[in-house]
């Protein structure tokens, strides 16, 4: 009777598995536990303290997110920092190779760090420009000069004066064998003072002109303990036409290389000034208008 019980067990395992396909297989173990993403990041981890609740005290557990590792396009949208300026803006029309002197480790953190590559030096020579006819009040200028075989790039520079910081400016791109210079705000030991006066007159019988002589007088005096060099800054017009003669009567030059801040117009002055020296400068130009080109109702001057 048993074995008569089994062969029918038997035939009805058969018959269930004919009519829903193959048996199901048993369940695959459970694998064994792991830590989560999270409790892997172990700078992000902290202990949970006795002021935590009973729970969570003396485990581990996330301070914060898990950060993405950055990548080119982040890096690239980050914020410059101040006074800094892409090499492929700032160095102009020449190329330099720099060699770091020794390998070193930058953190991947997505943010700025500063890696010191080598040491180029500059010689720095302090001057103070004015001009007057604008702004009464004299500048402390560094006149920086690169004469070493390697490029200085555009970037933030720190001035300090007798060990003592002076302030943060931008410095230009230097490149080998050029020069610069840098402001470092008005010197109120240094003064300055400017006076001019305009004399008109007419010369001749039958061409008559109309003479517009302008005299400029500027007085320096130096207040600090140590001697200066002061660049005076002043400018004469330009004839628009070649009838209108300009007659200068000074012993100041036109710059050697006209610049945006200094045109061919510009005309300097530079004196040396001892510890509590004065200087006196006088110049000025006449401006020769013939008769047919005077503006009717008076001459324009400065």
């Amino acid at each position: 009777r048993s074995a008569r019980r089994s062969a029918a067990g038997g035939a009805a395992e058969a018959a269930f598995a004919d009519e829903f396909g193959a048996a199901a297989a048993p369940p695959a173990p459970p694998a064994p536990p792991a830590p989560g993403a999270t409790l892997l990041d172990y700078p992000t981890l902290v202990l949970a303290g006795p002021d935590e609740p009973a729970a969570p005290r003396g485990t581990l557990h996330p301070t914060a997110p898990t950060r993405p590792t950055p990548t080119g396009s982040t890096l690239s949208g980050l914020p410059l920092p101040r006074h800094a300026v892409p090499p492929r803006a700032s160095a102009g029309s020449f190329d330099h190779r720099f060699d770091a002197a020794a390998p070193a480790d930058i953190p991947s953190d997505g943010t700025w760090h500063t890696v010191t590559i080598g040491e180029i030096p500059v010689t720095v020579r302090p001057e103070y420009v004015t001009v007057p006819s604008v702004e009464e009040k004299v500048y402390g200028t560094l006149v920086l000069a690169n004469g070493t075989a390697h490029a200085v790039l555009a970037g933030p520079v720190e001035v300090t004066v007798d060990d003592e910081f002076l302030l943060t400016a931008a410095l230009p791109t230097l490149a080998p064998g050029g020069t610069c210079r840098l402001g470092t705000g008005v010197t109120e030991s240094v003064e300055v003072a400017r006076r001019t006066e305009l004399h008109e007159s007419t010369t001749g019988m039958l061409n008559t002109s109309t003479v517009l002589d302008h005299r400029v007088h500027v007085e320096l005096a130096n207040r600090l303990g140590h001697a200066v060099t002061v660049e005076v800054r002043e400018r004469v017009p330009v004839a628009p036409d070649s009838e209108i003669r300009i007659e200068e009567r000074a012993d100041w030059h036109a710059p050697a290389v006209p610049s945006p801040e200094c045109p061919p117009s510009s005309r300097l002055w530079r004196v040396e000034l001892p510890p509590g020296g004065r200087a006196e400068l006088d110049g000025g130009y006449q401006i020769r208008i013939p008769a047919g080109k005077a503006i009717v109702g008076g001459n324009r001057r400065n």
